[in-house]
């Protein structure tokens, strides 16, 4: 019985330490600048979000485009409007529901922005592009 139970746990402790031993080889390998890390790097921040209308901006693969997205009310057009922090509009993109909007790359800098649906804000939040 004593030898099946320490089986059984070097079993599990395997499945547990092997993971991790790659995970930490892998940030060893980054930390040494083996992997390439983009220039522009865009961070999202929400400060209003609404559940009945999904809202996701990400970036392309090139982690320059940014792209829009809305999983929402089915007929409706979401307009996605990015502000400098003088107030000026930047950028605006209107999509149906469940299309994807794609952005022109956007300089350095902080935005803040916000999406509607008819005349209703939908979400809002910052963009930080580095």
């Amino acid at each position: 019985m004593k030898k099946t139970i320490q089986k059984n746990i070097s079993g599990k402790l395997r499945k547990v330490i092997m993971p991790l031993a790659f995970l930490f080889t892998s940030l060893l390998t980054y930390a040494g600048g083996s992997y390439p890390v983009p220039n522009n790097t865009i961070m999202i921040t929400k400060n209003l979000n609404n559940k009945k209308h999904k809202v996701r901006l990400f970036t392309a693969s090139d982690y320059k485009t940014l792209l829009f997205t809305v999983d929402g009310v089915a007929g409706k057009q979401y307009t996605l409007f990015v502000f400098d922090l003088d107030g000026k509009l930047v950028i605006q993109s209107a999509i149906q529901n469940r299309e994807t909007g794609v952005l022109p790359e956007i300089s350095s800098g902080a935005y803040l922005y916000e999406v509607l649906v008819e005349d209703t804000r939908v979400e809002t939040g910052e963009l930080k592009i580095k």
